[in-house]
């Protein structure tokens, strides 16, 4: 392709990346260049209606694709507006590049929108760039080296027209990505014994080995073993929910309390202690070991081994020690049906969330890929719907953003446009990014949004009833979300009857449009379920 401008050269790169889609809200300097530059070479730039979707957006296109995310705002509020979906990269472990518009280095008599973006950025960046150095696409490199490293996250490009308008040229090859490293051969000669003399070793899967490459070695070392695995939230799927071991999920819940607590030994296979709640982990007593790319700077415990270095190689080199005779297929089969029970709570009157999750397993392919806000709704859908390959569940684990579902789910869509995409959202997430609905329409995207409402933040109302405080500020205004939907061009429904459900999930199929189905949830069976699942 012909590359006349830096701009151009950039782009160029990012394409060369895999880099699909370019997300974001343009001011009218440099981020024009870019969108320029992306329509020349084939990119489509997505404008969405707020920046913190944008940089979600790049965030699970990135998950989704295993190529880089991008995101570009404007200087100043753009910027400062993208800062959570910065977050969600950095937490949620996700590979995004933010490009926004700076300042020219003789404009330094302007205060108008100036504030220090990349000091705002910087306990989140895994690096920046203004783009002063002496060769554009190696500051690029460097950035995109830094953002898909260990763990992936976040790079920074500040940008001024002066530097991205400059004579440029595309860059031969390709760029050098940064390895991972071997594991440790000590570490892993006392992580092998561990292994060799336990009976009932059980593995937690995190988000590491969400790969391809790492699930595909976790489900060999399963075949080999038999080795039973529980998956944290954003590892869901990574061994199939639908065999005998994937057994379900590990959230630091009471549901698998029992289990655990009869292994004789954790394997920590990817696990990312950014997953864990915020509790004091429960299995102490227990012999561990952990199996990570790289350490961290905040464990949750020290495990008895810690494995640092590729994951991939770690788990082939154990697969020949393991040994999982002490798990009975019986006692196993019993204790997954215990665990996918808990979040089976139903209410007599109206439509409780379980019985609308039930509903939407039902209608839906099972291929499906849902994405999940936060809220109290995420606990009936995460430990009632079964995944068979990761990234078909996408959540904020790290972060745990309201306002994530929608984004997510419309990004999914236009990335993997063949797959059903659902997304599963509370009334107060939907309204934190209701205008995205417009970037689903004029984009093209088809995702199925059911939205949970009972107009209330109803995790935090139990929060506040256990504590025994009066109920105030987490009550909404009742809200149609139909009507809303409808006013975007979204085929829409309100449902009040369980019966409807079958209906309403056919309908929005059939279609052909972005759906949303607006539930009217009877929040009764809540609490029992937080306390079922969480304690």
């Amino acid at each position: 392709m012909t590359v006349e401008t830096v701009s151009e050269a950039i782009v160029a790169r990012l394409a060369d990346e895999g880099v699909r889609f370019i997300f974001g809200v343009p001011g009218g300097e440099c981020n024009l260049d870019v969108i320029a530059a992306a329509e020349k070479q084939g990119l489509r730039f997505i404008l969405t209606r707020t920046e913190t979707s944008a940089a979600i957006m790049a965030c699970v296109a990135s998950e989704i694709s295993g190529a880089p995310g991008v995101a570009m705002t404007t200087r100043g509020p753009g910027l400062a507006a993208a800062s959570n979906g910065v977050a969600y990269a950095d937490l949620d472990r996700a590979a995004m590049l933010l490009i926004a518009d700076g300042y020219e280095d003789d404009q330094g008599y302007i205060s108008h929108q100036r504030i220090d973006q990349t000091a705002i950025l910087a306990p989140m960046l895994r690096a920046s760039s203004n783009l002063r150095g002496a060769d554009p696409i190696e500051e690029v490199d460097r950035l995109l080296n830094a953002a898909t490293g260990n763990p992936p996250g976040p790079a920074y490009l500040e940008v001024a027209g002066s530097f991205i308008r400059r004579p440029g040229k595309a860059a031969p090859g390709g760029r050098v990505s940064s390895a991972i490293a071997k594991p440790d051969q000590a570490a892993l000669a006392e992580a092998r014994s561990l292994i060799a003399s336990a009976r009932r070793p059980i593995l937690l899967a995190g988000l590491q080995a969400r790969s391809p490459d790492a699930a595909a070695a976790l489900r060999a070392f399963v075949d080999a073993t038999g080795c039973p695995v529980l998956a944290t939230y954003k590892a869901k799927g990574v061994i199939s929910e639908n065999t005998p071991p994937g057994l379900g999920l590990y959230a630091n819940g009471v549901p698998e309390q029992p289990l655990i607590g009869s292994a004789d030994l954790i394997i920590l296979y990817g696990f990312d202690p950014v997953e864990g709640p915020p509790q004091v982990w429960r299995y102490g007593a227990i012999p561990s070991v952990e199996l990570t790319n790289h350490a961290f700077d905040d464990p949750l415990f020290r495990p008895t081994v810690s494995v640092i270095g590729d994951i991939t190689a770690s788990i082939g080199a154990l697969g020949d020690a393991a040994d999982a005779s002490g798990w009975p297929a019986a006692e196993l089969a019993q204790r997954k049906d215990q665990l996918w029970a808990a979040a089976q709570i139903f209410t007599g009157d109206g439509i409780s969330p379980a019985a609308l999750v039930r509903a939407a397993q039902k209608a839906l392919p099972g291929d499906s890929r849902i994405t999940i806000d936060a809220g109290a709704h995420m606990l009936p859908v995460l430990h009632s719907w079964r995944c068979d390959a990761p990234n078909l569940s996408l959540i904020s684990r790290g972060l745990s953003t309201m306002g994530f579902a929608i984004p997510a789910a419309i990004a999914a869509s236009l990335v993997d446009p063949d797959r059903t995409t659902v997304a599963f959202t509370g009334d107060g997430g939907a309204m934190m990014c209701l205008g995205e609905l417009g970037t689903a329409i004029q984009n093209g995207a088809t995702p199925l949004v059911v939205v949970f409402n009972d107009s209330s933040l109803t995790l935090i109302g139990s929060k506040q009833r256990r504590r025994q405080l009066a109920p105030a500020g987490v009550d909404f205004s009742h809200t149609d979300f139909a009507q809303v939907a409808s006013g975007f061009g979204w085929h829409a429904r309100r449902v009040t009857e369980e019966g409807e459900l079958a209906a309403a999930f056919a309908e929005a199929l059939a279609s052909g449009r972005p759906a949303l189905i607006d539930v009217e949830i009877n929040p009764e069976s809540y609490d029992a379920l937080i306390l079922a699942i969480r304690g």
